[in-house]
């Protein structure tokens, strides 16, 4: 099973006022790439689409109050 990679908001040190949406695609596809290859290892078969896809999904779960980070 892959490990768990902690959730880290790279851009959440500067203040860019009205650009919440970009700045929050733009974490969650940091995370995607970071949790790739473990996530890779254990799914080989898994494309990246899919796996960005599958944090996405996971990642609006969490917002919404359904997941622990």
């Amino acid at each position: 099973m892959a490990t768990h990679t902690t959730r880290t908001d790279l851009m959440g040190g500067f203040d860019y006022p009205g650009d919440e949406g970009p700045i929050h695609e733009l974490n969650i596809y940091i995370l995607a790439i970071d949790s790739y290859p473990d996530q890779f290892a254990d799914e080989p078969q898994l494309s990246f689409q899919q796996h960005l896809q599958n944090v996405i999904f996971a990642e609006n779960r969490r917002l919404a109050g359904n997941l622990q980070a």
